[in-house]
């Protein structure tokens, strides 16, 4: 039967569905109507044929007839009567306590009513009762009274009793009516199963359910065959649907749970900012874990207003292995470009000083600008994908080489403008300053080793910027001054560039360390995190 019904069409399947549930609620309304029914009927006919034998057998004409011993004309004339005016009453009889019978209504029938153990329990006491027995005139309904004399002693008992022929008669005149308002509810329902398709359908716009359903499953599809990850969330950033690509990228081994709330699962999505403002925002970055993402986030408008969100995440891994091949030979020609100008410059630099007989400096400035290499350069355009610091940085280079200090980026240092936490103006600045203040230091000292490193890394939650010198140090008493404005060790007049410093990080919610110790060198290490996102 199941398997029947699931070959049906989705329609078929919507309108036998609602056929078989009205015809269950009504099948059970009309069988606890017709129970009811039926419990009244007996119990109305229990009632009338116990109040019948109570009230005979309560006569003063019948019990004195009893106590006589003999039949009386007129008390059987007078319950002929009684008896004529009940119609649910078939047979009324009076018996003493030997069995002996004093009335009956069917006597002219011939024959006996013969009961045979049922008069016991009422000859021995009992509370009126009544019984299911049989007679000569078929199976009956009998209800047992007492004729008790004045002192209370028993004489005898009377028996009112109805065919049961006649109460099955009555009970399908009860059936008959519910048989025929369940059929036409029957129609009533088929109608209005066709007219629930109808309002269906239209609602629908004209199509049918199977087809909005095998459209749902091409689209699923389609979702879950995208690389993007897709999630639709309501007003309140319960999820609505998902393609299994969201779930992987937000560690999950499927599609979003439907009814979970999104920001528990990725707490820097703003889906219900977004819902309730109408302000989305594109290409946002943003980490899941340890794996970066860009995030887009576009409001949902609907015919009653903003109804929620769509989230669309994308694999920043992917994209950014994409981007460096797009951009990385840019990145490399514009390097090589600002390389071969300042080469070009070199040489001019160096034929100047041989033509002015100045050997020596011109051996002094080849071996020196040997520090800065096509390959340190190289390496740091490939590391600052910032054009405008990676040019500050190669230009720090080429002015320590001049002045016989290496200056080189480590080779883990990673800068992705997208990823930067502050803006880049703020950020070519702190760098300058810092490097500019290293090579002062360097310059200036006469340390063995002159030697600047410097460490940049961007990720979308947290930036790092690192610079460290071989300088002879800060002083103890200038340490703990150093960011104040004049403070230096470098004489008066200056002091500005560390104060700089420290107004940037702090209007960029960073934070600064410093580690000195005197002829040793000294680092910084600047911090930077994207701020708690407040629910």
């Amino acid at each position: 039967m199941v398997a029947r019904f699931k070959k049906l069409s989705l329609e078929q399947q919507i309108f036998y569905g609602v056929m078989l549930v009205a015809a269950a609620v009504l099948c059970v309304a009309l069988a606890i109507t017709l129970y009811l029914d039926v419990n009244r009927q007996r119990k109305s006919i229990d009632d009338n044929i116990s109040n019948v034998a109570a009230y005979v057998s309560s006569l003063d004409s019948v019990v004195r007839m009893v106590r006589r011993g003999y039949p009386d004309a007129d008390v059987k004339g007078g319950l002929d009567k009684l008896a004529e005016n009940f119609d649910d009453l078939d047979v009324l009889a009076v018996y003493g306590s030997d069995g002996v019978r004093f009335y009956h209504t069917q006597r002219s029938l011939g024959g006996e009513t013969y009961v045979e153990g049922e008069e016991k329990d009422i000859l021995n006491g009992a509370e009126p009762y009544i019984t299911v027995g049989y007679g000569t005139q078929g199976q009956q309904r009998r209800a047992f009274h007492a004729i008790r004399s004045a002192d209370g002693t028993i004489l005898g008992y009377v028996t009112a009793s109805v065919f049961m022929s006649g109460v099955w008669q009555q009970y399908l005149g009860l059936t008959l009516p519910i048989l025929v308002i369940f059929s036409l509810s029957a129609m009533v329902a088929a109608l209005l199963s066709r007219g629930i398709m109808d309002l269906l359908v239209d609602s629908l716009g004209g199509r049918l359910p199977r087809d909005l359903l095998h459209l749902y499953l091409r689209q699923d599809e389609v979702l879950n065959a995208m690389a993007d990850g897709i999630v639709a969330t309501d007003g309140e950033g319960r999820v609505l649907f998902s393609n299994q690509t969201a779930g992987r990228l937000l560690g999950l081994d499927g599609p979003l749970a439907v009814g979970a709330t999104l920001t528990e699962l990725f707490r820097e999505s703003r889906c219900v900012q977004v819902a309730q403002s109408g302000l989305g925002s594109r290409n946002r970055s943003c980490m899941v874990g340890d794996h970066p993402v860009l995030l887009s986030e576009i409001p949902l408008q609907g015919e009653a207003g903003l109804t929620g969100t769509l989230s669309i995440l994308n694999d920043k891994t992917e994209m950014r292995r994409l981007s460096d091949e797009l951009s990385g030979t840019r990145y490399m020609l514009d390097t090589l470009r600002f390389f071969n100008h300042e080469f070009m410059n070199k040489l001019h630099i160096i034929l100047g000083y041989l033509q002015t007989g100045e050997t020596r400096r011109a051996m002094d400035f080849i071996v020196n600008s040997s520090l800065v290499s096509s390959q340190s350069i190289r390496q740091t355009a490939d590391s600052i994908r910032n054009s405008r610091l990676c040019a500050l940085i190669i230009g720090k280079m080429m002015h320590a080489a001049e002045l016989g200090i290496l200056l080189r980026l480590t080779p883990d240092s990673i800068c992705r403008e997208e990823d930067m936490l502050l803006k880049v103006e703020d950020c070519v600045t702190i760098v300058g300053n810092l490097l500019e203040n290293a090579i002062e230091e360097l310059s200036g000292g006469d340390a063995e080793v002159k030697e600047i490193k410097l460490s940049i890394y961007c990720r979308p939650d947290c930036n790092l910027v690192l610079c460290e010198d071989t300088g002879g140090g800060i002083r103890p008493e200038v340490r703990d001054h150093i960011f104040e404005k004049g403070v230096s060790s470098k004489g008066e007049g200056r002091g500005l560039g560390m104060y700089m410093i420290a107004q940037l990080v702090e209007e960029n919610g960073g934070t600064i360390e410093v580690d000195s110790e005197e002829q040793a060198g000294t680092c910084f290490t600047l911090t930077f995190t994207r701020p708690e996102r407040k629910d």
